[in-house]
C-alpha cells in the first residue's frame, strides 16, 4: 500500500505545471541618482512586478554607487528581463531592456548621456 501511495505521489509531482522560481541578481546603481523603485518584467512583455524587497533594507532607497540584490519570480524558460527604475524626485521611470539573468549575476545599471545602459558581469 505504501508503495502505491509513493508511486501516486511521484506521478502527481511530475504532472505539476512548471512554476516560477525565486531568483535574484545584483543591481549596481551607476545612474548617479537615488532609486526608489525597481520593477522587473519578462523582456518586451510590459508585465511589471515590483522587486521583492527584504524587510531590512532601511529607507527603501538605493543610493548612487550602492549594490542591491533584486529578488523576483523567474520564469524557468526565460532569461532576458527588462528592468524599470523610478528615481527620487522624478516620477518618470527609466527602462533597461533585455538584461540576461541567466548569463549575468551582476549588472552595472547606468545612464550614459541620459540613455539607459547596462554592463553585465
Amino acid at each position: 500500500m505504501r508503495f502505491k501511495l509513493l508511486v501516486a505521489a511521484t506521478a502527481m509531482a511530475g504532472a505539476a505545471p512548471a512554476l516560477a522560481e525565486n531568483w535574484d541578481f545584483v543591481l549596481v546603481n551607476k545612474t548617479g541618482k537615488t532609486i526608489t523603485l525597481v520593477e522587473v518584467s519578462v523582456a518586451g512583455s510590459g508585465n511589471w512586478k515590483k522587486d521583492k524587497r527584504d524587510e531590512d533594507i532601511g529607507s527603501g532607497t538605493i543610493k548612487p554607487g550602492a549594490d542591491y540584490t533584486v529578488h523576483f519570480d523567474k520564469d524557468a524558460k526565460v532569461c532576458k528581463y527588462d528592468v524599470r527604475m523610478t528615481f527620487e524626485g522624478d516620477d518618470t521611470p527609466v527602462v533597461w531592456t533585455g538584461f540576461d539573468t541567466c548569463k549575468f549575476a551582476f549588472g552595472d545599471f547606468a545612464l550614459t548621456n541620459g540613455l539607459p545602459t547596462v554592463k553585465g558581469t
